[in-house]
This record gives C-alpha cells, sequence and structure tokens, in this order.
C-alpha cells in the first residue's frame, strides 16, 4: 500500500506547487493591472483636465477676440474717443486682461490705458507687430509668446488683430493678458502638488506654465507628441518633465486655430500613491492563501487510503476517454460523468448523478431529435451480439447506437456501452461525436453526385453522337461536325477528370509534392505568359511589370497553374474587344509586405452572392451553358494558394467586370521556407 501511494504524494505535490504559483502568479497580475488600471485613469483623467483647460482658454481667447472686433473699427486717431469706449467695453474682460493698446502703421504706440497720450513708444520690432505689418491683407488673430512689456513693464502675452482703414493697414490693437491668467487655471482644477500646467505654442514656447520655474521662462519644447506634423488633437504621453526633471504622465489638447496646445501632467509619485499600500495588502492575502493551501493540502495527503479506491473508478471511467463517459454504480444508479459528456450534451454532473436507468434514459431522450432518440440503456444492454473485447477472454461486448442532439449544433453521436464489474462499476456508456465523420460522409456524397452529373452530361452527348454515326450515314461534312463534338465533348471529360485528380492530389498531399522556390513573381509571370496562347483573335493580356523585383517562395509549376486558370476566366468571361490586365501590387501587413497578382477583366462580372460562391466546385457564374469549364478552376487556385499561406482577393461588378488578386507573402531571408521541399534561393 505504501508503495502504491507515492505517485499521488507526487500529484498532491504537484498540484500544491501549482496552486502556490497560481496564488503568486494571480498576485502579480494583480498587482501589475492595479499599477496599468491607475496609469490609465492619470492618462483619461489629464486629459480630460487638459480639454477642460483649453475650452475654457478657449472660451477666454474668444471673448478677447470679440473685444477686439467690437473697438478696433473705432479706431480713428482720437485718443479720448478711443479711450473712452475702451472703458465703456472693457467692462467685459476687465477680469482676463490688464491693458489694452494701439499700435499705429508705423509701429509706434499710439493709445494704451496703461500710458500718456504722449507716450509714443516704439514697437515695430515687436512680434505681434510684425506680423500683422509683414502679411497685410490677412486678418487673423495672432497670440504672442511671453515678453516683458515696455508699457507696463510687466510679462504678458499679446493678443492682436490688424487694423485696416478702406483695404490698408492703419495698425494693431493689442489686449495684454498675464500668463498667471493661465496657470491660475490649475487653482480651478484644484490639481495636486506634483503636477503641473502648461500651454505651448505650436513652435515649441511655454507661454504659461504652473509651477513658475526659472527654466521655463523662453523654453522650447521638442519632441512632443502634440508638436509634430498633423499631430492628434487630444492624447496622453510619459515623459520626464524638461522644466523640473519629474517624471509624469502628461494630457494635451490642442486648439489649432490657436496654435496653442494645453498640457497638464500628473507626478508618477502621486499617479502610483496608493498602489503601495495596495501591493502591501495583495502580498499580505497571498500570503495567507499560500499558507492556508499548505495546511489544506497537508490534511489532503492524511486522505491518501481514499483517494487510491477512487483511483480505482477514475482509471475504469477513463480508459476510453476522451469520449463521454457515464458510469453506473452496482444498483446501476449513475456515479459519474466526465467532463466530455456535459460538453457534447450540455448536461452537468449535478444533474444526472444518482439517476436510475429509466430517469437517465429520459432525461438524454429529452435533448435529442424524434428521429435519432437515444434507445435507452436496458435495451444497449440486451443487444450486445457483436463482442469487441480489448483482451481475450474479456467479458462483455458492445452494440452501438447513433442518436443526434436536438441542441448544441444537432451533434451526432455514437453510443456504445461497456459492461464491467457489477460489484463496483456495473456499466459504461461512452459517446463519441461522428458528427464530422457524418458531415464529410454528406460532402463526399454531393460531391460524386454532382461530379457525375458534370460526367453524365458530355458522355450523353458523346454516346448520343456515336451511336448516330453508327446506324445512320452523312456526308463527309457532317461526319466532321459530328467527330468535331465528340472530341471536343470528350475533352471536356478529360478536363474534368484531371481537374478533380488536380484537386484531389493538391487536397491529399497539404503541399508535400510541392517544390518551393524563391524567385522573382515577375518570372514567374513572364514564363506563364511565355507559354499561354490567348483564344482565337483575342488581344495578348495587357502585361505591367513591378517597379522593383518582388521575390516570393513558390512552387513555379503550381503558381503557372493558377495564372492560367485565372486568364482562362478572364478570356472566357469578357467580350471579345475587351482586353485583359495583369500587373503587381504590394501591401503591408505588420512588419510583412504582400505581394499580389491581379488578373483583370472588362466582362460580365458577378453579383455578390455569386462571388460568395466563386471557390464551390462546380459553380459556375454563368448559367447559360454558352460559356465552356468546368467549375473546378477556381477551387483549384484557392487550394494552390492557402498551400503558400497566401489569400485571394476578388472585386467584381455585374456588368463590368472581375479583378482577381492573389497576394502572397514576400519572401525574407530569416525565413526558412513554407513547404517540406523548399529549395535555397537562386539568384534571379
Amino acid at each position: 500500500m505504501k508503495s502504491s501511494n507515492i505517485p499521488i504524494r507526487r500529484l498532491i505535490m504537484i498540484i500544491v506547487v501549482a496552486s502556490l504559483t497560481l496564488v503568486w502568479v494571480a498576485a502579480i497580475y494583480e498587482l501589475h493591472r492595479t499599477r496599468l488600471a491607475l496609469i490609465h485613469e492619470s492618462e483619461v483623467r489629464t486629459s480630460v483636465q487638459a480639454q477642460v483647460f483649453a475650452e475654457y482658454s478657449r472660451s477666454t481667447l474668444k471673448r478677447i477676440n470679440e473685444f477686439i472686433l467690437g473697438v478696433r473699427s473705432h479706431w480713428t486717431g482720437d485718443w479720448e474717443r478711443f479711450s473712452a469706449l475702451v472703458k465703456q467695453s472693457q467692462e467685459d474682460i476687465v477680469d482676463i486682461t490688464f491693458q489694452v493698446a494701439v499700435i499705429d502703421a508705423k509701429g509706434l504706440l499710439a493709445y494704451s490705458n496703461l500710458a500718456k497720450k504722449s507716450d509714443r513708444t516704439d514697437l515695430s520690432e515687436r512680434e505681434h507687430f510684425r506680423v500683422h505689418s509683414d502679411a497685410a491683407g490677412i486678418d487673423q488673430i495672432f497670440i504672442s509668446k511671453p515678453l516683458l512689456g515696455k508699457v507696463s513693464g510687466r510679462w504678458s502675452i499679446q493678443v492682436t488683430r490688424p487694423i485696416y482703414i478702406q483695404g490698408r493697414f492703419n495698425g494693431v490693437v493689442v489686449v495684454s493678458l498675464s500668463p498667471d491668467q493661465f496657470a491660475g487655471f490649475a487653482e480651478k482644477l484644484r490639481i495636486s502638488k506634483g503636477s503641473s500646467l502648461t500651454v505651448v505654442r505650436s513652435t515649441g514656447e511655454i507661454m504659461a506654465r504652473y509651477p513658475t520655474t526659472e527654466i521655463s521662462q523662453g523654453l522650447v519644447l521638442k519632441d512632443r507628441p502634440f508638436l509634430g506634423a498633423d499631430p492628434p488633437v487630444a492624447g496622453s504621453y510619459r515623459q520626464v518633465s524638461a522644466s523640473d526633471g519629474i517624471d509624469r504622465i502628461f494630457g494635451y489638447y490642442r486648439l489649432p486655430e490657436y496654435g496653442m496646445s494645453f498640457v497638464i501632467g500628473e507626478a508618477m509619485s502621486d499617479v502610483l500613491a496608493s498602489y503601495e499600500d495596495h501591493r502591501k495588502e495583495i502580498i499580505s492575502a497571498a500570503i495567507g492563501v499560500s499558507i492556508l493551501t499548505l495546511f489544506m493540502f497537508l490534511l489532503l495527503s492524511r486522505s491518501l487510503g481514499k483517494l487510491e479506491e477512487i483511483k480505482h473508478q477514475v482509471s475504469e471511467i477513463l480508459l476510453l476517454s476522451p469520449e463521454g463517459l457515464v458510469s453506473f454504480n452496482e444498483r446501476r444508479h449513475v456515479q459519474y460523468v466526465n467532463p466530455a459528456f456535459e460538453r457534447m450534451t450540455g448536461l452537468v454532473q449535478t444533474q444526472i448523478t444518482g439517476l436510475d436507468e429509466s430517469a437517465f434514459d429520459e432525461t438524454l431522450r429529452a435533448i435529442c431529435v424524434p428521429r435519432a432518440q437515444f434507445p435507452g440503456v436496458a435495451v444497449l444492454r440486451k443487444a450486445q451480439i457483436h463482442p469487441l473485447n480489448r483482451n481475450p477472454g474479456e467479458s462483455g461486448g458492445a452494440h452501438r447506437e447513433v442518436i443526434e442532439l436536438a441542441a448544441l449544433n444537432s451533434l451526432i453521436l455514437e453510443v456504445g456501452l461497456r459492461l464491467g464489474n457489477p460489484a463496483s462499476v456495473s456499466q459504461i456508456l461512452y459517446f463519441r461525436d461522428i458528427t464530422y465523420e457524418t458531415e464529410v460522409d454528406r460532402m463526399k456524397s454531393e460531391f460524386l453526385s454532382t461530379a457525375a452529373h458534370e460526367l453524365r452530361t458530355p458522355m450523353a452527348c458523346i454516346y448520343g453522337f456515336a451511336e448516330v454515326l453508327l446506324t445512320q450515314e452523312f456526308d463527309t461534312k457532317t461526319t466532321h461536325e459530328f467527330l468535331t463534338t465528340i472530341y471536343h465533348q470528350s475533352e471536356l471529360i478529360t478536363s474534368i477528370i484531371n481537374e478533380l485528380l488536380d484537386l484531389a492530389r493538391i487536397e491529399s498531399r497539404r503541399g508535400k509534392d510541392f517544390v518551393f522556390e524563391t524567385l522573382s513573381i515577375a518570372e514567374v509571370v513572364d514564363q506563364t505568359l511565355s507559354v499561354y496562347k490567348a483564344p482565337m483573335s483575342r488581344k495578348f493580356p495587357v502585361y505591367t511589370p513591378p517597379r522593383e523585383v518582388l521575390r516570393v517562395s513558390v512552387d513555379r509549376k503550381k503558381i503557372q497553374q493558377a495564372l492560367n486558370n485565372l486568364l482562362s476566366n478572364a478570356y472566357k468571361y469578357s467580350p471579345d474587344d475587351e482586353q485583359v490586365d495583369i500587373n503587381f501590387r504590394t501591401e503591408a501587413i505588420g512588419n510583412k509586405r504582400m505581394v499580389g497578382v491581379t488578373v483583370s477583366d472588362r466582362g460580365i462580372g458577378m453579383t455578390p452572392d455569386q462571388k460568395e460562391r466563386v471557390f464551390e466546385r462546380f459553380f459556375r457564374a454563368d448559367t447559360s451553358g454558352k460559356i465552356p469549364g468546368t467549375g473546378l478552376g477556381m477551387s483549384i487556385v484557392k487550394e494552390i494558394v492557402d498551400i503558400h499561406r497566401g489569400r485571394i482577393e476578388i472585386l467584381s461588378t455585374l456588368g463590368k467586370g472581375t479583378m482577381v488578386t492573389i497576394w502572397l507573402p514576400e519572401f525574407e531571408h530569416k525565413e526558412l521556407g513554407v513547404g517540406p521541399h523548399f529549395e535555397v534561393s537562386k539568384d534571379i
């Protein structure tokens, strides 16, 4: 007994180690998830705050712009009159600005609510004057970077618009506001101590920042997501701040119309402040669960005797695994069902355990279709007429029935019964899913029926004309016509048989007989066209070579066969006066490129329903019967392309034509090949 318990003890130890590993993996995952969640919350929060900041600033700038538009048309050079107007209008923006000024066309101060009438300070070199004087005729708002005012003596941001009188530049209206107007918004947002709020011009200059640092004055930022070419309007990123060296998560929102970006950052130390406490809680919980797990498994190890008995029962039940199993005890009540049975029937062990044969029969019949119901356990037991013992002399046998479930995708199950030991496991029912096998048989029958039908039509034609020739005399011309018909119908039969054999060979071998080479796709197309014969009186395909060398790993002959099928379809389904085109395409999927060969026609095209069925065997888009063909060509093309790890793209419009593209993976030197017969790359 001692020696027999050793494997179970090992299993218990494995379970202990696995359980402890799972506990700590879960703890680590939870910590990782929490950290990512906190970072994500910060990204969302800062992005939203940045947008609120931007909308607040947009409102502020809109008010200033409306103020400028309202007063600039009244500037005539009259200082007193304009001063009175400004005082009256400035009530609307007194909370956001401290100076309103006018610079005349020569760049001299013409008016300021902070200066005397005689003050004519030269402001011609100021950026906010030159941007308007140099761009005469353009009426737009301009917002300057922070500068020290010559009149006010304060750091300020200038919001300006030009004055035009009868189409001539006549000066600039200037509204000055303190950078603190933007930075002060931090108090409204109640951002944390380690957070920052920044206004940045589209050229990278910091216009306002909270908290203000010496290095931030005049600092020009680079390599920020919102400073690139055509950046997103909003977003988030993580970076060490250039102003104070603090690692932060930043959210930004751009106002392209003003050339400004509004950025709010949260220090990583603040974002993860709650993470450390949570980390201690998780680790403490993991330690507690680990101790409890060890204690439970120590108790479990004392029950090895009972586990040994259960082991024998499980060994009997799992004898025919992975089939669905139902075991009955000595009183022929359900004792155990395995997971495979639950997956097949949808019946869980708690529903089945303890049922007698009669109740079990009714439960199983309730989920079967009427035409293929469960016959009953007693019927299976009485029908033991075909012994299927695994070993000579073993008692019992098996009789199999087929049932079909009404639910769970209408599974078809083969049911058998195995007799066991009456003292422990009296009998075992086993269920095998034969849905796929049944479907394959049905598909084979349909395929053989369709193939027989396709072959019967030309055979009937050959038989009829041959019988007429044997029973009657005809002139040479008529005889020749009959023989020509027989010849063409024989040719059609040969074509169908050859294509069926090709299709069967490709499916059965799955590329094992493909010989892969690294070739230029243009060379493969060139060789295909060199031996291709266009239909009589039809123009040769218009071929556009690729602009670069595109190499693929392919079976030369198989790809040529696929291209021949596409060319044949293009000519058959397009008028005689229309051309067929061949060109090349490329597309990137992740870090790989796909090479496409496209065959286009201007023919009858297909409906969406026809396009869905184009790869079905014997399917013909033409239902008139006037266009020759077997309906197997596109099936062969698909099988060939699938083995090459490619895909087929079909674009078709009814009455306008069809464009079929074979996409193949571009060869990469790191790859060793795609088939079992891959050869070393050849020089082209």
